[in-house]
């Protein structure tokens, strides 16, 4: 079967036409965001923006000029990031925040749970970066497609099939083989297939369209495993190879049944339920799944992660800062800025907790500023077990406040 282009400009388009991948890390999405809260109701060129924007790219030490003139500012240039994420509000001349997007920038709604939110959610042709006309011969040609959803389901299913080793996709894969597929509605064994026989060199593809012809399309594509990657989803791995045949793998394989949305509200809905959404995702456990992906990376890449702890016990007293838990088997040392972020393995980077408490801080579900104070998500706020938490907790000398600083601010 040779897949056919459902309409001529048929391609995978999520948010900007120019991508700019790093805006999709974390600390730069999530610091701009925050930055962006502090002054909703704003212009996007109103200079105290840009100078909170200027400290957000020095402090996250990216590469993309975020501050730029207030005619070609970030919000013209590149707020489909933010508004194609049903984040920012696409239809006004301010900065406006959607309810979600007051949510993910306050840690109401933490990075696991906005990510599991954006594979359930994120919809080609996506209404708030689309052009009308686009998405009228998407409906003529009655096609919707789920992208993140469809390329976990795929991968899982490669894996459950074929074994643990085949659980990936590569860029060049998801532009020749599966986007094509995706134009005609084919169902997940065929996507599966068809991904096996091609890496075993029994599918000739030579007479498949070319779904992303484009000058950037082929970075767009890769901006759809780029995100999964960037938030837990997905492993990239390391090696020789090119960015476009390098491999995206699940860590975990999982029934992705259990990830389908359980609800039809939509975030690109104005008049849709956010508290409806959220809840719906946190019940599907796909939230959890994430956290639980990104842990297994995270102490796959800490070799010194055995000798960071007993110094920290050690520095701590032996006591979990948030409980006064003494009993070391359940104690654990937590970086406040993440290793792959840059951050040390010293006492100053380092906090004493209980596992549970580890969890909900890494996941973002615990915060705590540098004076002491804790900021709860909604799901611990909502949890009878939590409650005896203190407020406030005293911060060690030797740890870096700068530290705490940075975490609340762009993780």
């Amino acid at each position: 079967m040779i897949p056919t282009k459902p309409f001529d400009s048929f391609k995978w388009r999520w948010l900007s036409v120019q991508p700019t991948e790093s805006l999709l890390e974390p600390p730069v999405f999530l610091g701009v965001l925050r930055a962006f809260a502090q002054f909703e109701n704003h212009p996007p060129s109103d200079p105290a923006l840009l100078r909170a924007l200027a400290v957000v790219q020095r402090e996250t030490q990216t590469r993309v000029k975020l501050v730029r003139t207030p005619e070609r500012n970030l919000v013209r240039n590149s707020g489909q990031y933010w508004k194609g994420t049903g984040l920012l509000n696409p239809h006004r001349g301010e900065i406006e925040l959607t309810n979600l997007g007051r949510k993910v920038a306050s840690g109401a709604v933490t990075q696991g749970e906005f990510a599991a939110i954006m594979v359930q959610q994120t919809v080609l042709p996506n209404p708030n970066t689309y052009p009308p006309n686009e998405i009228e011969k998407w409906r003529q040609a009655n096609l919707e497609i789920k992208p993140l959803m469809l390329i976990l389901q795929i991968i899982d299913l490669l894996g459950m099939r074929y074994g643990k080793r085949q659980a990936y996709i590569t860029p060049n894969e998801l532009m020749r083989v599966t986007i094509p597929l995706s134009g005609i509605g084919a169902d997940l064994p065929t996507h599966t297939r068809s991904l096996r026989r091609h890496r075993r060199g029994n599918l000739d593809i030579r007479q498949w369209p070319d779904c992303m012809p484009g000058a950037n399309d082929k970075r767009m594509a890769r901006e759809f495993l780029l995100f999964l990657a960037h938030y837990g989803l997905c492993t990239v791995e390391e090696g020789d190879a090119s960015a476009y045949d390098r491999k995206f793998y699940l860590s975990e394989l999982f029934d992705t049944d259990a990830i389908q949305p359980r609800t039809d509200a939509s975030i690109f809905d104005d008049m849709a339920d956010t508290d409806e959404i959220v809840s719906s995702v946190r019940d599907t456990g796909l939230p959890s799944i994430i956290e639980r992906q990104r842990t297994t990376a995270s102490i796959i890449s800490r070799p010194r992660q055995a000798q960071f702890r007993q110094e920290i016990l050690v520095a701590y007293e032996r006591r979990c800062l948030l409980t006064g838990e003494c009993i070391q088997e359940v104690l654990e040392a937590a970086h406040i800025v993440p290793v792959k972020h840059g951050g040390d393995d010293i006492s100053a980077n380092g906090i004493c907790l209980r596992v549970d408490i580890h969890r909900l801080f890494d996941s973002g579900n615990i915060r705590i500023e540098p004076n002491g104070r804790l900021r709860c998500s909604e799901s611990v706020e909502a949890s009878g077990n939590y409650g005896p938490l203190p407020r406030r907790v005293p911060i060690p000398g030797f740890v870096n406040r700068n530290n705490l600083e940075w975490r609340i601010k762009y993780y």
